[in-house]
């Protein structure tokens, strides 16, 4: 049984949170959240930037990093490919952990923030808040897609960046009050957020932005790692004067689930995402 006796906030959110430290975990596979022939270069950074996104998602920054890598006989791996992600994040890799594997590569990270003033988390959306996206959606589906269908220079999507500098700005100022980062996609991620807030969020298929895919395209998009946020609609302006860059994708209600509103009518999103496997 998981213990949350003694921290802030435990299990349900992106990181868990004791004092002003900020940490969370996870784990990627091969044939699961990386093909074989993936470089390791890119696996790594994928790793990293799911770990840091955790931690923009609640309104920290990252700063510290444990890593273990399980190694397939006959794999080599470099210092630098194992660095450089984390020089281009500024978190330091303070220890970690490597061993051989008997069947395909396998990397753990464990990442260590800093809260900023405002500690964002899934549960504080409210009815009449406004939901807002960081960037559009679909594009690293669409390179999944190609890599899955045999590509082999298609290898950008492990490249998408966390969105560190919009976390941090959302924990200073307070402005959000949820937060999730979506990796598993839009309408699964919200779904956490209508979970634990009790409401019921509504994405208005006319405002979601997906760069010439089409809207159901990018709602399956996963690992996107861009970040799902409310807002309440009196602070709208206040953020958009300050990151002109995010949309506004839809609104918090009364009641249960994510729903997509297309031409008046509700279709349930809640369940709509992206599986990690290969």
């Amino acid at each position: 049984m998981l213990d949350n006796s003694g921290i802030a906030l435990g299990v349900g959110d992106d990181a868990a949170l004791f004092g002003t430290t900020l940490i969370a975990k996870d784990i990627m596979a091969e044939g699961v959240h990386f093909t074989h022939d993936a470089p390791f270069s890119h696996i790594m950074q994928k790793l990293l930037t799911a770990n840091v996104s955790d931690i923009a998602a609640m309104g920290g920054v990252a700063k510290y990093a444990l890593l273990g890598i399980a190694i397939p006989e006959g794999m080599e791996i470099s210092a630098e490919d194992i660095a450089k992600p984390f020089e281009s994040y500024g978190v330091k890799l303070i220890g970690g952990d490597t061993t051989s594997s008997a069947s395909g590569l396998f990397v753990s990270l464990t990442i260590v923030g800093e809260r900023n003033e405002y500690v964002l988390t899934r549960s504080g959306a409210k009815a009449g808040d406004l939901l807002f996206l960081s960037r559009p959606a679909g594009r690293v589906r669409q390179l999944l897609d190609r890599e899955i269908s045999g590509s082999k220079d298609n290898y950008n999507h492990y490249l998408v960046r966390a969105e560190t500098a919009l976390g941090d700005f959302l924990g200073r100022t307070g402005i959000a009050n949820s937060c999730i980062d979506v990796s598993d996609g839009i309408g699964r991620d919200a779904s956490h957020m209508a979970d634990k807030s009790g409401v019921k969020i509504i994405v208005e298929h006319s405002k979601v932005p997906c760069d010439g895919y089409t809207v159901e395209y990018a709602l399956g998009s996963g690992e996107e790692f861009s970040l799902l946020f409310t807002v309440p609609s009196e602070k709208a302006d206040e953020l958009k004067a300050a990151c002109p860059s995010v949309v506004c994708i839809g609104r918090v209600e009364s009641g249960s689930g994510v729903w997509l509103e297309k031409d008046r009518q509700l279709t349930d999103i809640s369940n709509v995402g992206y599986e990690h496997n290969f």
